[in-house]
């Protein structure tokens, strides 16, 4: 062998282990990045911005050996999730990840819209019982961060900037007093608030309006209630177009003192006095991603704790399908099982897939058991537990049975993994289970029953036994907003779906 072939050799091996050595380097530091994304998503599947926030570090510290990310000297946010999003679907079982706040600022600006109608100032009177005010505040100081970029408007005929700033806005006595003067208080116009709330809140922005939500306009004496509602689902369907499909809304129905006049829909101009309790409204809008974060960012967890506010009295979010991904597991051992089964191989944590499924001899009965966590989801307890809300798609018969929560009893050592963060116990019973077959379990998303209930088609009686709970013409509100979201969904709205795989 030449001298001239072996300096070539000894060329073409240095060239090799320099290219090993790279590719060493670069797959170490992806291999660190995989365990950290493992460690920030694989138990609640969320990437937040916290999360974000120590991925972009990694990978700036990291940035000649994770150069795929980057468009030329700017990190690509859609690369790293499609990235993140492929290597959670590859594990055994996949794993769906959901990002909240990504790409975003550190906390949400708020827009909040006070309705100053003649049929709001009565809430924050002095003789009142101070609820109104207190609930307000309360919700807004658990806001996270400073007030800097937050802003107050006053509503009505028009639309005004809260004179004093949203700091004052806080610690006013009276939140009523300094408004004095901005628009006309004989109406309100939804129209407008409502275009406003879809369509001026940003991506990085929450909407809050609090109203009596009863529905006027500049001409109402002498007006048939029914031309009332029809105007009023008119002009929602006018302004609920298809942006809904990128917004959610969630309607708090909330109770506070009132100690004023009372304006009914055929006398505007004319207050009938009333002292007692009275329904309002608090409404939070966002985009999808906005909504979900409040449950997600543990920094808006106390303000997305609506349930502690005083006055609360229930809540439901219009959206269109799919919101939330709760965790969810089979369970192998638990006192309402009946029958045989054995997990399909390759699931270490979450119990999602079953085979050799046979009836118990005894009772002839097949039932399963399933943990869900229905926390850290804007949906009231009551609804998400009751199991006529709930849709089973099989081949087979299968049914919900209850629906109970988790007690010190069903924690066992052997079934506490699989419970994992559950809170509740899900009883499925199947019957005829002859081929393999993927089984969906969804929570319908319809309007509640309380909607009717708070809702009156005549308010002019202020001693009616209802009239303390109820609001003029709600359900009509309502019903055609739900009605928008309805028409933007794929078939019937849902909150979430939880699939399973059963085998005989």
């Amino acid at each position: 062998m030449t001298n001239k072939i072996l300096h070539n050799m000894l060329h073409l091996c240095l060239a090799l282990s320099l290219v090993a050595a790279a590719v060493s380097c670069s797959n170490s530091a992806r291999n660190e990045f995989d365990r950290l994304l493992v460690t920030l998503a694989a138990d609640d599947a969320t990437i937040d911005h916290a999360d974000w926030e120590k991925i972009v570090s990694y990978i700036d510290a990291n940035k000649a050996k994770l150069s795929d990310f980057y468009d030329g000297d700017t990190l690509s946010v859609e690369k790293v999730k499609t990235y993140i999003s492929k290597m959670f679907d590859k594990r055994r079982p996949p794993l769906h990840i959901e990002f909240t706040g990504i790409g975003q600022a550190e906390h949400m600006a708020i827009n909040m819209y006070l309705e100053r109608s003649g049929s709001m100032t009565p809430y924050d009177a002095q003789q009142g019982d101070g609820t109104f005010k207190s609930a307000i505040v309360r919700m807004l100081n658990n806001l996270p961060g400073s007030n800097d970029d937050n802003k107050i408007f006053v509503v009505n005929s028009t639309i005004t900037s809260y004179p004093e700033g949203f700091a004052s806005f806080i610690s006013d006595n009276n939140i009523f007093e300094a408004t004095k003067g901005l628009g006309d208080p004989s109406y309100t116009d939804f129209g407008a608030i409502f275009e406003t709330l879809l369509n001026k809140t940003g991506d990085n922005e929450l909407g809050i309006l609090v109203t009596d939500m009863i529905y006027s306009t500049k001409k109402m004496i002498g007006t048939n209630p029914t031309k009332v509602f029809t105007e009023a689902q008119g002009m929602i369907n006018s302004v609920f177009k298809d942006v809904v499909k990128k917004k959610s809304m969630l309607i708090i129905k909330m109770r506070g003192s009132y100690n004023g006049p009372y304006y009914t829909f055929c006398s505007p101009n004319a207050g009938t006095t009333y002292n007692g309790h009275r329904p309002y409204y608090i409404i939070v809008v966002g985009n999808n991603d906005n909504i979900a974060r409040l449950t997600k960012d543990p920094e808006y967890g106390s303000f997305a704790k609506f349930e502690s506010l005083p006055g609360y009295q229930a809540m439901y979010m219009f959206n269109t399908s799919d919101e939330y991904r709760p965790y969810y597991s089979l369970l192998l051992r638990n006192t309402n099982i009946r029958g045989r089964f054995q997990p399909e191989h390759g699931q270490p944590k979450a119990i999602t897939r079953i085979k050799g499924m046979k009836a118990d001899s005894n009772s002839g009965d097949m039932r399963m058991v399933l943990a869900v966590d229905l926390n850290g989801m804007l949906i009231a307890k009551d609804y998400a537990t009751d199991i006529s809300n709930y849709r089973v798609i099989a081949d087979s018969p299968v049914k919900l049975l209850k629906i109970m929560p988790i007690n010190k009893e069903d924690i066992t050592p052997a079934e506490k993994k699989y419970i994992g963060s559950a809170t509740h116990l899900f009883v499925l019973e199947a019957k005829d289970i002859s081929h393999k077959q993927e089984v969906e379990i969804r929570l319908q998303n319809r309007l509640p029953a309380w909607v009717a209930e708070s809702s009156s088609d005549d308010d002019r009686d202020t001693d009616a036994p209802r009239f303390a709970d109820t609001t003029f013409g709600l359900r009509y509100l309502l019903q055609g907003i739900y009605d928008s979201y309805e028409r933007n969904s794929n078939g019937e709205p849902y909150y979430f779906s939880m699939k399973l795989s059963f085998d005989d």
